[in-house]
């Protein structure tokens, strides 16, 4: 089911062809597996510690690796690409003063990126269907998605069947919002540390009620259908 970082770079060149990647954590991983047209995802990653530490204690011959993206894994490669190849980018996501925030300091990083971008609020829709045919006379080579599961993967999955000109999306859950506040959201000693939900629990009380709520929902959930399903549990 997940996919390795070392495919990143041979997914980006390929942008003939309409790829779209999401990023699972334990929040959403067992709402993706029952996500309608969840199947159109060409790849899938494991963006947090938990969840990577589980598969490789539990499924050890498949071991993987934490991929996300922000600035602290993949972000800038991606943007870095974009720019040395003149690709268009559009980021979908926040409100609009942080999507505007976030645009303007991702300028700041890639002088010449070729960006546009919009808030990832949608009134129905409709409103949705007729910003992805606008979408489509853009022509963009890449499109990231930032509203939070289920509506980035839903909107990505949208693009992907009514666009007919080929694009590789991306999912980003809080990304643009967290660029928004700071550049590199993360602190140098938390990346190497790997304790990214540590400082966003401290900083977002939302996050806090998650690691509370949901993460043991998911650890007791998971472990049981680990122990009875094996590797059948990501079908």
């Amino acid at each position: 089911m997940f996919s390795s970082r070392s495919q990143i770079p041979l997914i980006l060149k390929k942008t003939e062809e309409t790829k779209i990647i999401t990023f699972l954590n334990p929040v959403s991983f067992y709402g993706f597996l029952d996500l309608p047209n969840k199947q159109l995802f060409d790849y899938i990653f494991s963006d947090g510690f938990l969840l990577t530490k589980l598969h490789n204690i539990f499924l050890a011959s498949t071991k993987i690796e934490r991929v996300s993206f922000d600035f602290s894994s993949i972000a800038g490669d991606v943007f870095s690409y974009a720019e040395n190849q003149n690709l268009c980018i559009v980021i979908v996501g926040g409100n609009s003063s942080e999507v505007l925030q976030a645009k303007d300091k991702f300028l700041d990083l890639y002088p010449n990126l070729n960006i546009h971008y919009r808030n990832g609020y949608f009134n129905n829709q409709q409103e949705i269907k007729e910003f992805i045919l606008t979408l489509d006379k853009l022509n963009p080579d890449i499109i990231i998605s930032g509203m939070g599961f289920p509506h980035q993967e839903n909107f990505l999955i949208d693009c992907k069947i009514i666009m007919s000109s080929s694009f590789i999306g991306f999912t980003c859950g809080g990304f643009i919002s967290q660029t928004a506040l700071r550049t590199d959201y993360y602190h140098p000693i938390i990346k190497k540390l790997g304790l990214r939900w540590l400082q966003r629990a401290f900083l977002h009380k939302h996050v806090r009620n998650r690691l509370l709520r949901d993460y043991p929902i998911f650890l007791f959930r998971y472990l049981k259908d680990i122990y009875i399903k094996g590797e059948r549990i990501y079908r």
